[in-house]
């Protein structure tokens, strides 16, 4: 049995050692993952962002006529959200940034915080979406999708005769 290749697994490997090592050195943070080119290979998609980012949690149900997503990203505004399907992939992606500043000049305190997080999810969905008239909402750091199927045309048979 021949087993591809692969130039990006054993970096893949490291960095899942060293992911778990920081991990149980600091305490286990969000998941987290980092957009390696093989990460985008192996998902036959460059819909991929480079670098790190984290995995948000998602619930996806299928009904005989749509598919529902709902996909948790508190804390982003909708402006910061991006959606594309592409080859039958639904890709999410978000980036979320904030700063806070405080400052007391009398008692001689300054505090400043900056948080930055970017985050992607790829579903692969069925052939049978009808991708122009895909619905999505954001309300209260949920986003909602509602992918409706395509009619898929039925099947037809023919007799073959025998010659």
């Amino acid at each position: 049995m021949m087993i591809r290749y692969d130039p990006f697994d054993e970096l893949k490997r490291v960095e899942e050692q060293m992911n778990r090592l920081f991990g149980s050195f600091w305490g286990e943070p969000r998941r987290r993952y980092s957009a390696l080119p093989a990460t985008a290979a192996r998902t036959s998609s460059d819909l991929a962002p480079m670098g790190e980012f984290y995995s948000p949690a998602i619930e996806v149900q299928e009904n005989t006529d749509k598919y529902s997503v709902k996909v948790d990203l508190p804390g982003i505004d909708k402006k910061d959200i991006h959606i594309k399907v592409r080859e039958n992939v639904l890709a999410i992606s978000a980036e979320t940034k904030t700063e806070a500043e405080k400052n007391d000049k009398r008692a001689g305190n300054y505090y400043s915080e900056r948080t930055y997080g970017r985050y992607y999810r790829e579903i692969p969905l069925g052939s049978n979406i009808d991708e122009e008239h895909i619905k999505a909402a954001h309300e209260n750091g949920v986003l909602t999708l509602e992918l409706p199927k395509k009619a898929l045309p039925e099947a037809t048979s023919k007799e073959i005769s025998i010659t």
